[in-house]
Protein backbone atom coordinates (compact mmCIF):
# COMPACT_ATOMS: atom_id res chain seq x y z
CA UNK A 1 0.00 0.00 0.00
CA UNK A 2 1.47 3.45 -0.92
CA UNK A 3 -0.47 5.64 1.06
CA UNK A 4 0.15 6.10 4.61
CA UNK A 5 -2.44 4.66 7.25
CA UNK A 6 -3.65 7.66 9.86
CA UNK A 7 -2.13 7.06 13.57
CA UNK A 8 -4.17 4.29 15.64
CA UNK A 9 -5.71 2.74 12.82
CA UNK A 10 -5.08 -0.90 10.87
CA UNK A 11 -5.95 -2.10 7.59
CA UNK A 12 -8.39 -5.02 6.76
CA UNK A 13 -6.70 -6.34 4.21
CA UNK A 14 -8.89 -7.97 0.68
CA UNK A 15 -8.13 -12.16 1.84
CA UNK A 16 -9.68 -11.22 5.03
CA UNK A 17 -12.58 -14.28 5.51
CA UNK A 18 -15.09 -11.23 7.52
CA UNK A 19 -15.38 -9.59 3.92
CA UNK A 20 -18.34 -10.75 1.28
CA UNK A 21 -17.51 -9.80 -2.55
CA UNK A 22 -20.64 -9.72 -5.06
CA UNK A 23 -20.28 -9.65 -8.78
CA UNK A 24 -17.55 -10.10 -11.42
CA UNK A 25 -14.58 -9.48 -9.56
CA UNK A 26 -10.93 -10.37 -10.89
CA UNK A 27 -8.99 -11.77 -8.04
CA UNK A 28 -5.95 -12.65 -10.19
CA UNK A 29 -4.05 -10.81 -7.27
CA UNK A 30 -5.94 -11.60 -3.96
CA UNK A 31 -4.30 -9.14 -2.54
CA UNK A 32 -5.25 -6.26 -4.56
CA UNK A 33 -9.06 -7.53 -6.39
CA UNK A 34 -10.58 -5.39 -9.06
CA UNK A 35 -13.88 -4.46 -9.14
CA UNK A 36 -14.49 -3.81 -13.15
CA UNK A 37 -18.73 -4.06 -13.53
CA UNK A 38 -21.08 -1.62 -12.04
CA UNK A 39 -23.10 -2.91 -8.65
CA UNK A 40 -20.12 -4.71 -7.56
CA UNK A 41 -20.06 -5.21 -4.07
CA UNK A 42 -18.02 -5.68 -1.05
CA UNK A 43 -19.83 -5.97 2.40
CA UNK A 44 -18.19 -6.15 6.17
CA UNK A 45 -19.40 -5.28 9.68
CA UNK A 46 -16.83 -3.93 12.02
CA UNK A 47 -16.69 -2.72 15.18
CA UNK A 48 -15.09 1.16 16.65
CA UNK A 49 -15.60 4.69 15.68
CA UNK A 50 -14.44 4.87 11.94
CA UNK A 51 -14.02 3.50 8.82
CA UNK A 52 -11.96 4.02 6.09
CA UNK A 53 -11.07 2.88 2.32
CA UNK A 54 -7.89 2.44 0.42
CA UNK A 55 -8.49 1.94 -3.27
CA UNK A 56 -6.54 2.82 -6.57
CA UNK A 57 -8.90 4.47 -9.22
CA UNK A 58 -7.69 3.48 -12.50
CA UNK A 59 -10.18 6.05 -14.53
CA UNK A 60 -10.75 5.78 -17.89
CA UNK A 61 -12.99 9.17 -17.92
CA UNK A 62 -12.15 12.50 -16.14
CA UNK A 63 -15.07 12.53 -13.40
CA UNK A 64 -15.60 8.78 -11.39
CA UNK A 65 -16.83 8.19 -8.14
CA UNK A 66 -17.63 4.95 -5.81
CA UNK A 67 -20.28 4.41 -3.10
CA UNK A 68 -20.25 3.21 0.47
CA UNK A 69 -23.56 2.46 2.75
CA UNK A 70 -22.21 3.07 6.34
CA UNK A 71 -25.12 1.81 8.85
CA UNK A 72 -27.46 1.87 5.84
CA UNK A 73 -26.84 5.07 4.49
CA UNK A 74 -25.50 5.99 0.77
CA UNK A 75 -22.81 8.51 0.61
CA UNK A 76 -21.04 8.49 -2.98
CA UNK A 77 -17.88 10.67 -3.43
CA UNK A 78 -15.51 11.73 -6.31
CA UNK A 79 -12.13 9.71 -6.95
CA UNK A 80 -9.16 11.05 -7.59
CA UNK A 81 -7.22 10.59 -10.83
CA UNK A 82 -3.83 9.33 -9.42
CA UNK A 83 -3.93 5.72 -10.22
CA UNK A 84 -1.96 5.65 -6.87
CA UNK A 85 -3.69 4.33 -3.70
CA UNK A 86 -5.39 6.64 -1.83
CA UNK A 87 -7.11 6.76 1.62
CA UNK A 88 -10.77 7.98 1.38
CA UNK A 89 -12.67 8.85 5.13
CA UNK A 90 -15.87 7.51 5.20
CA UNK A 91 -16.94 7.84 8.85
CA UNK A 92 -15.81 9.32 11.80
CA UNK A 93 -16.88 9.86 15.30
CA UNK A 94 -19.38 6.85 15.25
CA UNK A 95 -20.65 5.28 18.41
CA UNK A 96 -18.54 2.47 19.57
CA UNK A 97 -20.33 -0.86 18.36
CA UNK A 98 -20.66 -2.83 15.40
CA UNK A 99 -21.84 -1.01 12.44
CA UNK A 100 -22.12 -2.64 8.69
CA UNK A 101 -20.41 -1.05 5.49
CA UNK A 102 -21.36 -1.98 2.13
CA UNK A 103 -19.09 -0.73 -0.96
CA UNK A 104 -20.38 -0.28 -4.44
CA UNK A 105 -18.82 0.29 -7.63
CA UNK A 106 -20.96 3.15 -8.92
CA UNK A 107 -19.70 2.90 -12.65
CA UNK A 108 -19.86 0.73 -15.83
CA UNK A 109 -16.17 0.94 -17.81
CA UNK A 110 -15.82 4.84 -16.44
CA UNK A 111 -13.13 3.42 -14.41
CA UNK A 112 -11.85 -0.14 -12.35
CA UNK A 113 -10.92 0.30 -8.76
CA UNK A 114 -8.32 -1.61 -7.07
CA UNK A 115 -9.46 -2.56 -3.68
CA UNK A 116 -6.85 -2.59 -1.36
CA UNK A 117 -8.34 -2.63 2.07
CA UNK A 118 -10.63 -1.03 4.87
CA UNK A 119 -9.28 0.91 7.77
CA UNK A 120 -10.87 0.93 10.96
CA UNK A 121 -9.26 1.66 14.45
CA UNK A 122 -6.52 0.47 16.31
CA UNK A 123 -8.54 -1.28 18.24
CA UNK A 124 -11.83 -2.51 16.21
CA UNK A 125 -12.67 -6.02 14.57
CA UNK A 126 -14.05 -7.17 11.51
CA UNK A 127 -17.07 -10.00 11.19
CA UNK A 128 -18.85 -11.54 8.26
CA UNK A 129 -22.33 -10.66 7.40
CA UNK A 130 -22.85 -13.82 6.61
CA UNK A 131 -25.96 -12.70 4.09
CA UNK A 132 -28.47 -15.78 3.38
CA UNK A 133 -29.66 -15.03 -0.22
CA UNK A 134 -32.65 -16.91 -1.44
CA UNK A 135 -31.40 -16.68 -5.54
CA UNK A 136 -28.94 -15.56 -8.38
CA UNK A 137 -29.33 -12.81 -10.26
CA UNK A 138 -27.32 -11.86 -13.49
CA UNK A 139 -28.11 -8.87 -15.88
CA UNK A 140 -26.90 -8.35 -19.51
CA UNK A 141 -27.55 -4.89 -20.21
CA UNK A 142 -27.05 -0.91 -21.07
CA UNK A 143 -26.64 2.62 -19.31
CA UNK A 144 -29.94 1.85 -17.71
CA UNK A 145 -28.92 -1.84 -16.36
CA UNK A 146 -25.86 0.07 -15.15
CA UNK A 147 -28.38 2.93 -13.18
CA UNK A 148 -26.92 5.67 -15.46
CA UNK A 149 -28.55 9.02 -14.18
CA UNK A 150 -30.24 7.58 -11.94
CA UNK A 151 -29.73 10.18 -9.66
CA UNK A 152 -31.72 12.94 -11.51
CA UNK A 153 -34.77 13.02 -8.94
CA UNK A 154 -37.36 15.68 -10.10
CA UNK A 155 -36.61 14.97 -14.13
CA UNK A 156 -38.72 11.98 -14.33
CA UNK A 157 -40.17 11.19 -18.11
CA UNK A 158 -37.38 13.71 -19.32
CA UNK A 159 -34.20 14.12 -21.62
CA UNK A 160 -31.18 14.04 -19.06
CA UNK A 161 -29.71 17.07 -17.32
CA UNK A 162 -27.52 18.98 -20.16
CA UNK A 163 -23.90 18.52 -18.80
CA UNK A 164 -24.83 15.66 -16.00
CA UNK A 165 -20.66 14.15 -17.46
CA UNK A 166 -22.25 10.96 -15.12
CA UNK A 167 -22.23 12.91 -12.08
CA UNK A 168 -25.37 11.49 -11.74
CA UNK A 169 -25.14 7.53 -12.62
CA UNK A 170 -25.50 5.18 -9.66
CA UNK A 171 -25.65 1.29 -9.82
CA UNK A 172 -27.24 1.32 -6.82
CA UNK A 173 -30.08 2.60 -7.62
CA UNK A 174 -30.35 0.59 -11.12
CA UNK A 175 -33.43 -2.18 -11.20
CA UNK A 176 -31.20 -5.00 -10.97
CA UNK A 177 -30.08 -4.23 -7.98
CA UNK A 178 -33.28 -3.27 -6.53
CA UNK A 179 -34.95 -6.20 -7.74
CA UNK A 180 -32.20 -8.04 -5.63
CA UNK A 181 -32.88 -6.30 -2.72
CA UNK A 182 -36.57 -6.90 -3.31
CA UNK A 183 -35.83 -10.40 -3.72
CA UNK A 184 -33.30 -11.35 -1.39
CA UNK A 185 -30.95 -12.59 -4.30
CA UNK A 186 -27.06 -11.93 -5.46
CA UNK A 187 -27.08 -10.22 -8.72
CA UNK A 188 -24.00 -9.92 -11.12
CA UNK A 189 -24.90 -6.79 -13.22
CA UNK A 190 -23.14 -7.40 -16.70
CA UNK A 191 -24.30 -3.71 -18.21
CA UNK A 192 -22.42 -1.04 -19.81
CA UNK A 193 -23.98 2.37 -21.34
CA UNK A 194 -23.88 2.48 -25.10
CA UNK A 195 -23.50 -0.96 -25.81
CA UNK A 196 -25.65 -2.61 -28.06
CA UNK A 197 -25.30 -6.43 -29.05
CA UNK A 198 -22.96 -5.69 -32.22
CA UNK A 199 -19.88 -4.78 -32.85
CA UNK A 200 -19.77 -1.83 -34.85
CA UNK A 201 -23.55 -0.42 -33.46
CA UNK A 202 -24.03 1.08 -30.34
CA UNK A 203 -22.15 3.58 -28.90
CA UNK A 204 -19.71 2.07 -26.57
CA UNK A 205 -17.39 3.58 -27.61
CA UNK A 206 -17.13 6.29 -29.96
CA UNK A 207 -13.67 4.85 -31.46
CA UNK A 208 -14.57 0.91 -31.03
CA UNK A 209 -18.31 0.47 -31.32
CA UNK A 210 -17.60 -2.97 -29.55
CA UNK A 211 -21.07 -5.26 -29.10
CA UNK A 212 -22.19 -7.27 -26.27
CA UNK A 213 -21.67 -10.24 -27.75
CA UNK A 214 -17.41 -9.37 -27.64
CA UNK A 215 -17.95 -8.56 -23.53
CA UNK A 216 -20.63 -10.67 -22.07
CA UNK A 217 -18.37 -13.33 -21.41
CA UNK A 218 -15.38 -10.90 -19.67
CA UNK A 219 -14.25 -9.89 -16.44
CA UNK A 220 -12.64 -6.93 -17.83
CA UNK A 221 -14.20 -5.79 -20.77
CA UNK A 222 -12.79 -2.21 -21.65
CA UNK A 223 -11.14 -1.37 -25.12
CA UNK A 224 -8.56 0.62 -22.97
CA UNK A 225 -7.02 -2.09 -21.23
CA UNK A 226 -6.20 -5.97 -20.79
CA UNK A 227 -9.69 -8.31 -21.78
CA UNK A 228 -9.55 -11.47 -19.43
CA UNK A 229 -12.23 -13.88 -19.72
CA UNK A 230 -14.63 -14.79 -16.66
CA UNK A 231 -14.91 -18.24 -15.77
CA UNK A 232 -18.81 -18.72 -16.03
CA UNK A 233 -18.54 -21.53 -13.29
CA UNK A 234 -17.78 -18.98 -10.19
CA UNK A 235 -21.50 -17.98 -10.36
CA UNK A 236 -24.73 -19.81 -11.73
CA UNK A 237 -27.54 -17.45 -11.64
CA UNK A 238 -31.27 -18.69 -11.15
CA UNK A 239 -32.55 -15.98 -13.34
CA UNK A 240 -30.55 -13.94 -16.77
CA UNK A 241 -32.39 -11.08 -17.63
CA UNK A 242 -30.81 -9.90 -20.91
CA UNK A 243 -31.81 -5.97 -21.92
CA UNK A 244 -30.16 -5.44 -24.82
CA UNK A 245 -31.33 -4.02 -27.98
CA UNK A 246 -32.20 -0.14 -26.81
CA UNK A 247 -28.79 1.42 -28.59
CA UNK A 248 -29.16 -1.05 -31.53
CA UNK A 249 -30.86 1.39 -33.71
CA UNK A 250 -27.46 3.12 -34.13
CA UNK A 251 -26.14 3.86 -36.46
CA UNK A 252 -29.38 2.75 -38.87
CA UNK A 253 -32.43 2.58 -37.58
CA UNK A 254 -33.87 0.92 -40.11
CA UNK A 255 -31.95 -1.93 -40.58
CA UNK A 256 -33.96 -4.09 -37.84
CA UNK A 257 -36.94 -4.00 -40.71
CA UNK A 258 -35.20 -5.13 -43.46
CA UNK A 259 -35.40 -9.07 -43.14
CA UNK A 260 -31.64 -9.82 -43.81
CA UNK A 261 -30.35 -7.95 -41.27
CA UNK A 262 -33.41 -8.39 -38.55
CA UNK A 263 -32.44 -12.74 -39.44
CA UNK A 264 -29.13 -11.69 -38.97
CA UNK A 265 -29.37 -9.92 -35.63
CA UNK A 266 -32.02 -12.36 -34.33
CA UNK A 267 -29.30 -15.28 -34.94
CA UNK A 268 -26.26 -13.33 -32.87
CA UNK A 269 -28.50 -12.71 -30.16
CA UNK A 270 -29.85 -16.51 -30.14
CA UNK A 271 -25.93 -17.61 -30.34
CA UNK A 272 -24.95 -15.33 -27.31
CA UNK A 273 -28.18 -16.83 -25.65
CA UNK A 274 -28.15 -20.32 -26.46
CA UNK A 275 -24.37 -20.20 -24.86
CA UNK A 276 -25.60 -18.84 -21.74
CA UNK A 277 -27.95 -21.34 -21.38
CA UNK A 278 -25.92 -23.86 -21.46
CA UNK A 279 -23.76 -22.63 -19.04
CA UNK A 280 -26.97 -22.19 -17.09
CA UNK A 281 -28.89 -25.84 -17.60
CA UNK A 282 -31.41 -24.63 -14.93
CA UNK A 283 -31.82 -21.12 -15.41
CA UNK A 284 -34.63 -18.77 -16.52
CA UNK A 285 -33.84 -16.46 -18.88
CA UNK A 286 -35.82 -13.23 -19.22
CA UNK A 287 -35.65 -11.40 -23.00
CA UNK A 288 -36.56 -7.54 -22.44
CA UNK A 289 -36.50 -4.09 -23.02
CA UNK A 290 -36.61 -1.14 -20.64
CA UNK A 291 -39.18 1.45 -19.76
CA UNK A 292 -36.60 4.18 -22.01
CA UNK A 293 -38.50 5.42 -25.09
CA UNK A 294 -37.72 3.23 -28.36
CA UNK A 295 -39.30 1.38 -31.55
CA UNK A 296 -41.19 -0.86 -30.36
CA UNK A 297 -39.70 -3.13 -33.52
CA UNK A 298 -36.98 -3.93 -31.11
CA UNK A 299 -39.87 -5.40 -28.56
CA UNK A 300 -41.11 -7.58 -31.59
CA UNK A 301 -37.67 -8.53 -32.50
CA UNK A 302 -37.07 -10.21 -28.98
CA UNK A 303 -40.56 -11.69 -28.62
CA UNK A 304 -39.87 -13.84 -31.81
CA UNK A 305 -36.77 -15.37 -30.51
CA UNK A 306 -38.21 -16.12 -27.28
CA UNK A 307 -40.41 -18.01 -30.17
CA UNK A 308 -37.94 -19.11 -32.03
CA UNK A 309 -35.76 -20.75 -29.14
CA UNK A 310 -39.10 -22.04 -28.18
CA UNK A 311 -38.04 -23.11 -24.44
CA UNK A 312 -40.14 -22.71 -21.37
CA UNK A 313 -37.35 -21.17 -19.65
CA UNK A 314 -36.44 -18.36 -22.45
CA UNK A 315 -39.20 -15.77 -21.50
CA UNK A 316 -39.86 -12.43 -23.52
CA UNK A 317 -40.98 -9.99 -20.82
CA UNK A 318 -42.38 -6.14 -21.70
CA UNK A 319 -43.21 -3.32 -18.76
CA UNK A 320 -46.24 -1.78 -18.79
CA UNK A 321 -44.89 1.24 -19.93
CA UNK A 322 -42.07 -0.40 -21.77
CA UNK A 323 -40.28 1.38 -24.51
CA UNK A 324 -43.14 4.30 -23.82
CA UNK A 325 -41.97 6.43 -20.46
CA UNK A 326 -39.58 8.18 -20.92
CA UNK A 327 -37.13 10.48 -23.21
CA UNK A 328 -34.06 10.40 -20.45
CA UNK A 329 -32.30 7.49 -18.74
CA UNK A 330 -35.01 6.25 -15.95
CA UNK A 331 -34.53 7.57 -12.41
CA UNK A 332 -34.20 6.13 -9.22
CA UNK A 333 -38.06 5.75 -9.12
CA UNK A 334 -38.53 4.95 -12.71
CA UNK A 335 -35.83 1.88 -12.03
CA UNK A 336 -38.07 1.12 -8.87
CA UNK A 337 -41.25 0.90 -10.85
CA UNK A 338 -39.11 -1.68 -13.24
CA UNK A 339 -37.66 -3.81 -10.01
CA UNK A 340 -41.21 -3.41 -8.81
CA UNK A 341 -42.94 -5.40 -11.95
CA UNK A 342 -39.99 -7.97 -12.58
CA UNK A 343 -40.40 -8.78 -9.22
CA UNK A 344 -43.88 -9.95 -9.43
CA UNK A 345 -43.46 -11.62 -12.39
CA UNK A 346 -40.37 -13.42 -10.96
CA UNK A 347 -42.39 -14.24 -8.52
CA UNK A 348 -45.17 -15.63 -10.61
CA UNK A 349 -42.60 -18.01 -12.50
CA UNK A 350 -41.61 -19.21 -8.88
CA UNK A 351 -45.28 -20.24 -8.32
CA UNK A 352 -45.12 -21.80 -11.45
CA UNK A 353 -43.00 -24.51 -10.35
Amino acid sequence: MSCELPANKKLITPENPALEYMGRIDFDDPSRPVLVWPGTMIDVNFTGTSCALVIKNINHQELTHFGALVDGVMQKFVLKNSWEDELYTLAENLENKQHTLKLVKTLASHNYVEFVGIVIDENAEVSCPNHKYDLKLEVYGDSVSAGEVTEAIFNESQCDPEGHNNALDNAYFSYPLMLARRLNAEVHDVAQGGIALLDDTGYFTSDHLWGMTRVYDKIQYSPYGELKQWDFSKYIPDYVIIAIGQNDASPDPEAIKRPDYRRMWKDKYIEMLRDLMGKYPNATFILLLTVLKHDPTWDDALREIAGEVNEKRVRFFKFERGGAATDGHPRATEQAEMATELYAYIKGIQNEK
